[in-house]
């Protein structure tokens, strides 16, 4: 398997190739220092990989993955390192189709084992096949700050669209990757995240239900009775007195 690496320090492009040359079976085409040069090899070479930074010296490492999607280095896998866990290029590399999102310092045992899965994926004609992935750590990455956000913003009046804008990415999309790595819609996550915090202000007595729903981001406190039933079975009221009796037993 042919590598490419691209990085604009010296010290990470010869241990990268130390790394990868410890593998009997991969090979390093050639080491790097930015993405013209990179742009230069690759036009009179083929390689299986590519390796690269995101922050170099003129061209960024997403503008170069840009340029070769577009050309005819369009379907090989390409693995970032970014010294920035940064939703933003995490959310660009997505929309590129960049196989792994690494941080630095990189793990070598991470790595290596990624790279086995890609050798695995070559086909026998030596060409990588399509490894476009809307999973993986990039998108548990936009994923996990959703989550923040809500975490953030549970007590307010929080849309779909409003999350989404916040992490730069369409709401259809949102959705769609909150459901699948979730197992939950947006909108279910937040109800039971503001349930979950009701619970925990029903145990401090100098709360009010009104109090609290409002608290949880509900302007009706009789809707979020309810839906406060619908979850637990019970009414807020009856759960606060649930609890006394715990402590009384106890």
């Amino acid at each position: 398997m042919r590598i490419l690496i691209i990085d604009d320090e010296e010290r990470i492009r010869r241990g990268l190739s130390r790394l990868i040359a410890s593998q009997p079976r991969w090979t390093v085409s050639a080491l790097c220092p930015d993405a013209d040069a990179a742009l230069a090899y690759l036009s009179g070479h083929s390689v299986d990989v590519i390796i690269t930074d995101i922050r170099m010296p003129g061209m960024s490492g997403l503008d170069l993955i840009q340029r070769l999607r577009a050309g005819s280095g369009g379907q090989v896998p390409i693995i970032i390192l970014s010294g920035y866990a940064d939703f933003q290029y995490a959310q660009r590399a997505i929309e590129l189709g960049v196989a792994k999102y690494m941080t630095k310092p990189t793990n070598p045992r991470e790595l290596l084992a990624f790279l086995s899965q890609l050798e695995s994926r070559l086909e026998p004609g030596g060409e990588a096949a399509e490894t476009r992935q809307d999973g993986g750590e990039v998108a548990n990455l936009l994923v996990a700050r959703a989550i923040a956000y809500l975490e953030a913003h549970y007590q307010e009046k929080i849309s779909l669209r409003e999350v989404a804008a916040a992490l730069y990415i369409s709401p259809n999309y949102l959705s769609d990757l909150f459901r699948r790595h979730t197992g939950q819609t947006l909108s279910d996550y937040l109800q039971h995240l503001r349930m979950e915090k009701a619970r925990q202000y029903l145990g401090d007595v100098r709360y009010k239900v009104s109090d609290i729903a409002r608290l949880v981001g509900f302007t009706d406190s009789r809707y979020f009775s309810s839906s406060f039933k619908k979850l637990y079975g019970m009414r807020p009221l009856d759960y606060r007195n649930s609890l006394a009796g715990r402590g009384k037993e106890t």
